[in-house]
């Protein structure tokens, strides 16, 4: 016993204590309620309990006011977080809720509003940290799964509003476990390219609808946070129109689907065109007005009795100032069809430049598993190697099991 240490009443409670708050940490705990009271302060004390055991809970007047306020009852099934830990003085074993929820909310639903109180009054949300978007946006990144629909709507929006634009996808998974790190290690790996590759104008990150269960990944903090320290404008394009995230309160733009984040992503080529062309139209009419206006003046002017003996030669200078004016309109007119017949010309090679064109009409583009530069020798593959055939819909996965080599 010389070698023991004898502890004091307090130190042991104060040890116990510390082993639950840290060893333990924040948990989930599902109970009925019983006992409940409410003190002067306004602090929550009750039971929560199950078939077989029980424990005190309390919930304290400063934690309830970060949560919508729920009418506890005895008798009623809920979901509580807390944090387990002892009260000292007394020795009592005992939760500290911070979140009480109905059992039939769901613990996915009341982890959500837990996550977003804290990111809301940590700044995430404020309004003077979102970025503007580029008006006319030349590179567009898009984190999602390569084989989802999401990346096919936002690249045929993309193509029929703005061509001009380039896509890069930085491939994710965007439901299940792991999809909240590769969310993340997508915004990394978009982030490096634009500083180091090509710089990017937009981050369009998203996926199509679902349960809450299965947009999980986008209420994640670790992608929230990723989100909020992107230098690139981010849109967030998860789920349909009643689907919220965590995401979209973070995201400098929300879009209630993929699609509709590729058209506040870029604008439409007709609207730009019929802008220019209305533009152009104002600016001819513009001109036209000042010359007459000059052409009055002048006119006036050549009433006057020092123009009326060489009459005959101000006529002529009249008709020269006509043709010149003619001619300039002419010009002004010939010089901008001429842009819109090379707009026109350019925009029609970019279509026959399209690489899926090819695939449309029956060719594949065949690849190693797991390679992005095509095949062209067969010397290059090995037997039983995993080759890829891209389609124009759909990708086939085969196993070589003969090769032939053609000298030609």
């Amino acid at each position: 016993m010389d070698h023991e240490r004898i502890y004091r009443v307090s130190e042991l409670n104060q040890e116990a204590k510390r082993l639950l708050e840290e060893e333990i940490g924040p948990v989930w705990l599902r109970g009925e309620v019983s006992n409940l009271t409410r003190a002067a302060s306004g602090h929550l004390y009750f039971t929560l309990k199950d078939e077989s055991s029980e424990i005190r809970a309390v919930r304290f007047r400063g934690r309830a006011e970060l949560m919508p306020a729920l009418p506890l009852a005895d008798g009623m099934e809920v979901i509580a977080y807390g944090r387990l830990t002892i009260y000292a003085p007394r020795g009592r074993y005992q939760f500290v809720a911070s979140i009480v929820q109905p059992a039939g909310m769901g613990a996915l639903q009341a982890e959500f509003e837990r996550l977003k109180a804290k990111l809301n009054a940590e700044g995430l949300f404020a309004p003077d940290h979102k970025q503007p978007l580029p008006r006319f946006p030349r590179r567009i990144g898009v984190i999602t799964s390569p084989t989802g629909a999401a990346i096919r709507d936002i690249v045929s929006v993309l193509s029929r509003r703005w061509p001009l634009v380039t896509v890069y996808l930085f491939p994710a998974q965007v439901q299940g476990t792991q999809a909240p790190e590769e969310i993340v290690a997508g915004i990394d790996r978009a982030c490096a390219f634009s500083q180091t590759v090509e710089p990017l104008d937009v981050l369009i990150i998203g996926r199509g609808g679902g349960s809450l269960e299965d947009l999980a990944s986008f209420n994640d903090e670790r992608v929230a946070r990723a989100i909020f320290a992107c230098e690139i404008p981010v849109i967030s394009a998860v789920g349909h129109e009643i689907d919220f995230t965590i995401a979209d309160f973070v995201a400098d733009r929300r879009a209630p689907t993929p699609s509709a984040a590729a058209e506040i992503a870029v604008p439409a080529k007709d609207d730009v065109v019929s802008a220019v062309t209305t533009a152009a139209i104002r600016a001819l009419r513009a001109v036209r007005r000042h010359v007459d206006r000059r052409d009055a003046a002048l006119a006036v002017t050549l009433k006057g009795y020092i123009f009326r003996i060489p009459v005959r030669e101000l006529e002529t200078r009249f008709q020269q100032l006509d043709l010149r004016m003619n001619a300039l309109t002419r010009g002004i007119r010939d010089a901008y069809l001429t842009r819109v017949r090379n707009r026109d010309r350019l925009a029609d090679r970019l279509h026959l430049v399209d690489p899926r064109l090819p695939l449309k009409r029956g060719y594949s583009v065949t690849r190693l598993a797991g390679g992005k530069t095509p095949l062209r020798d067969a010397a290059a593959v090995e037997v039983n190697a995993v080759i890829e055939t891209v389609l124009a819909r759909g990708t086939l996965v085969s196993t070589v099991k003969e090769v032939s080599h053609d000298d030609r």
